[in-house]
């Protein structure tokens, strides 16, 4: 008996000791460095590119472009790209433009400069089954595409050279990167933009699409279809400015994406589209240089490789009053259905490239991939590493913790978004039509009223408001949201329920705020007015009624937060801007009008007569200009007494309409039109 007993001590204590090692082992794991370090020395490859495109911004700017300048930009970069260092591959798009359109210059001007450049390549790593640790993101959806561009034209350009890295040649890697391109291409066809439309990232999307569509050999139907997502791209934002200012609700924005037209990223690129300036001639920022002068290229035909259609141009233009509606992308439910999860590229892209990394239908599947590719010292996947400890390795038991314990990065997956957008010629309303009420949310604006310039005003839970970090982190206080409301539009009247927890959700590092916020700055509406739960603004002929369930009133101007929406508040003299709605169930009515309909003192008078009522839990009722809207938690919006739908077609509007993941579609305005085939790779303008 004392034999056994020993020898059960032994096996236990011998099973926690492997135990141990194991969850050592992988606590231990180390991620790797993903920025750039302080100190580290990197060329100005885009101003480089810039003298080269334009000899007469060097001459303005003192700038000779000798041996010296061309090796200090090129030499350093070199080191960066070794260090595979995260967003290397937006410095790949600049020196494939340099290497393609004035690599005779370098060579004549810096052998050496050219040899770094030339060796960049070679040693770089393009996608996440190559061999190397690092802590760079290759699998959301802009650094998909800007890595397989660059791949591919670098392959191109070397075809012959053994690359170091993986040791293959330049024609495997032109090979394995129009696969990616192919998939890239057909997902964002059928699918849709999942960083909808982003001010930050679409520029992302454009450079490396049409550095493809220039420089590429061959390859006519893939680059036909890029220029279809191209224009899919074009249409959002034709479809979504107001006043030439691109903010809208979006799958990802950060704090200075927000607030309006100082927030606008691509302001630049829609100016130049539009023909509105020329702000663009001294800009150095990477994507804007390459997007123009791919824009201004002709081929051996004179032809341009890619125009934006004037159908296009024209609903840009478009002030007339118009519902667009809009579905894109996919809920992380769809995916297995669709045969999408999985771990060749075609699959992996179209799960990660919507950031869905935790949720239950792919945990599993994301874990086993980092795993195969060795990914654990990811800084941006280093927590995955907690998952292979071996009791947590399996597949139900991680799928029961994701479903159980929903952790807040569930809410990091950008999931199909039913956009409903009201634009007039005083203004644009847009909302996401109820997306995951009460789900965590990353990045995603879910709703704005956009009155041109900056006069922007969106509502918000802030999944943070702990100290001054908040205000930029993600999610935050502006960026993101701890909790998403039920948000239901028809037309001028938005409404959005927040049923808010007291008590953490699993992973949710902060305290969950018991408060709401409405970015209404004072500074940019003519007038502004805060009466109990009820706020007025005025832009012009352009007037704004919000409506809370409790009172409202506003923060003392901060600058912190001032800082990180960086769109000219610390310049108007500390005008408040952040307008709070106290309790965790709670609700906001917008209603917009404008000059055309009644003055302001009128649509206020009548606004303060509207009936709206929340019953404190799940029921919100209004009734204005003779109809009664109704939203249940969760439930129906009704819109005297009839169910409106939450669920779009691709597109529904006077421009266009299309099913869900239809092989072609058409665009029509103002006379022109736009046909896409995508399996006919066929596109067809006037």
């Amino acid at each position: 008996m004392n034999y056994k007993r020993k020898a059960a001590v032994a096996v236990c204590a011998a099973a926690v000791g492997y135990a141990a090692a194991d969850i050592y082992k992988n606590i231990s794991i180390k991620s790797k460095p993903e920025h750039v370090p302080k100190g580290m020395k990197e060329g100005d490859i885009n101003e480089l590119l810039l003298c080269l495109e334009r000899p007469g911004y060097a001459e303005q700017n003192g700038i000779v472009v000798d041996e010296s300048y061309v090796e200090d930009a090129l030499i350093s970069l070199k080191s960066i790209i070794d260090g595979r260092y995260d967003c290397v591959d937006f410095r790949m798009q600049t020196l494939i433009r340099l290497a393609y359109s004035h690599g005779a210059k370098i060579k004549s001007v810096s052998p050496k400069g050219w040899d770094a450049l030339e060796k960049a390549f070679l040693g770089a790593k393009f996608w996440m089954t190559e061999p190397g640790e690092d802590s760079a993101c290759y699998w959301s959806e802009n650094h998909q595409l800007l890595y397989a561009s660059a791949e591919y034209l670098a392959g191109q350009m070397w075809r012959r050279k053994v690359f170091y890295n993986d040791g293959a040649t330049g024609e495997e890697h032109m090979r394995r990167a129009a696969e990616r391109l192919e998939a890239w291409a057909r997902q964002r066809f059928y699918y849709g933009y999942s960083e909808f439309n982003s001010a930050n990232y679409y520029l992302f999307n454009v450079a490396p699409a049409l550095n493809f569509i220039q420089f590429a050999e061959g390859r006519d139907a893939l680059k036909e279809r890029l220029r279809m997502c191209l224009d899919l791209l074009f249409y959002d934002i034709a479809s979504g400015v107001y006043d030439n200012v691109f903010t809208v609700p979006t799958g990802r924005a950060y704090s200075n994406n927000l607030a309006g037209r100082d927030c606008d990223r691509v302001r630049k690129l829609t100016d130049f589209i539009w023909g509105l300036n020329d702000n663009h001639l001294s800009s150095t920022h990477h994507m804007l240089i390459n997007i123009v002068s791919a824009l201004e290229a002709r081929d051996k035909d004179g032809k341009p490789f890619y125009e934006v259609p004037p159908a296009l141009i024209e609903i840009g233009k478009d002030k007339s009053e118009r519902v667009i509606k809009s579905s894109t992308g996919l809920d992380v439910s769809e995916l297995k259905s669709k045969g999408l999860v999985g771990h060749d590229d075609n699959r992996i892209m179209l799960q990660l490239g919507m950031e869905a990394f935790t949720n239950k239908e792919v945990i599993y599947n994301t874990y086993t991939y980092i795993k195969k590719n060795d990914m654990f010292s990811n800084s941006m996947l280093n927590f995955f590493k907690t998952l292979n400890v071996r009791a947590l390795r399996g597949k139900k038991l991680m799928t029961f913790i994701s479903s159980a314990l929903n952790p807040m990065p569930n809410g990091i997956a950008i999931q199909r978004a039913n956009l409903y957008k009201y634009r007039t010629k005083h203004y644009l309303l847009a909302s996401l039509q109820k997306y995951h009420p009460g789900g965590y949310g990353a990045q995603q604006l879910l709703s704005c009223a956009n009155f041109g310039g900056n006069s922007v005003v969106f509502t918000n839970h802030p999944a943070n408001d702990g100290d001054k970090k908040s205000t930029t982190k993600l999610p935050g206080y502006w960026a993101g949201f701890g909790r998403a409301p039920h948000i239901a539009q028809h037309k001028n009247v938005q409404m959005m329920i927040f049923n808010i927890p007291r008590t953490r959700g699993f992973l949710e590092l902060y305290k969950v705020p018991q408060y709401t916020h409405t970015f209404l700055p004072e500074a940019f509406f003519d007038e502004v007015y805060v009466e109990g739960r009820r706020a007025f603004a005025r832009k012009g002929g352009a007037f704004l009624a919000l409506t809370g369930s409790a009172e409202l009133s506003y923060l003392d101007f901060d600058e912190d937060s001032a800082s990180a929406l960086q769109c000219g508040l610390k310049e108007v003299g500390g005008k408040r801007f952040d307008l709070v709605q106290r309790g965790g169930r709670q609700s906001w009515i917008y209603e917009l009008s404008d000059e055309s309909r009644e003055c302001f003192r009128d649509f206020m008078a009548r606004i303060k007569r509207n009936p709206a009522d929340f019953d404190g839990k799940n029921r919100l009722s209004y009734k204005s200009g003779g109809l009664t809207y109704e939203l249940i938690y969760g439930g129906d919006f009704t819109l005297g007494g009839s169910i409106v739908t939450p669920q779009f077609k691709r597109f529904e509007s006077d421009y266009i309409t299309s099913e869900r993941e239809a092989d072609s579609m058409k665009f029509c305005f103002a006379g022109h039109s736009v046909t896409l085939d995508y399996k006919k790779a066929l596109r067809k303008y006037d």
